[in-house]
């Protein structure tokens, strides 16, 4: 092979993988960056919400960093912690700490016990509303107005004795 063969062919082929390459602003920005820099967790996360965890989900939080553990925040306000525990013949050991309870996530019973407790944190750990109780003002101005009226009666002193004598 001669040196032109050669450079025409390198020309080709580096023409070839910047043609291929993708204009980042094409790239859709992600929901949840810590997933796109923990790809293993992506994985744990489709095992346990069935691959439909953005509608569920509001937040991803790396919290600790040995064992470097993951908050993963609801919709409803709810949360559990996700921790990774290593690797396993080439699968990443994850435990699932969900109301307190311990799941370890290489087994698939307590996979599956792990995704029941989160759609139970779906289902019965309801979301705030934002709003405020309505106070009725009526009812505070009638109090405000009770203790106003009071304050014109004279202090009554506490029934303590003075003395021993006085007893």
């Amino acid at each position: 092979m001669q040196k032109s063969e050669f450079i025409s062919k390198i020309k080709a082929l580096a023409k070839q993988v910047y043609a291929n390459k993708i204009d980042p602003s094409e790239v859709a920005p992600s929901k949840f960056p810590m997933i796109d820099k923990f790809p293993p967790l992506k994985d744990v996360m489709d095992d346990l919400f069935d691959f439909q965890y953005e509608p569920f989900v509001k937040g991803v939080e790396w919290v600790a960093p040995r064992p470097t553990t993951f908050r993963i925040k609801l919709v409803n306000g709810a949360d559990f912690y996700l921790m990774y525990e290593g690797k396993d013949d080439d699968k990443a050991l994850f435990v699932a700490q969900v109301a307190g309870k311990k799941y370890f996530l290489q087994s698939l019973p307590e996979e599956q016990q792990a995704s029941e407790a989160i759609a139970r944190l779906l289902r019965y750990k309801f979301a705030d509303t934002g709003k405020e109780e309505e106070v009725d003002t009526e009812i505070d101005a009638e109090i405000d107005g009770e203790i106003d009226a009071s304050s014109d009666e004279p202090e009554v002193e506490p029934a303590v004795p003075q003395s021993v004598e006085d007893l």
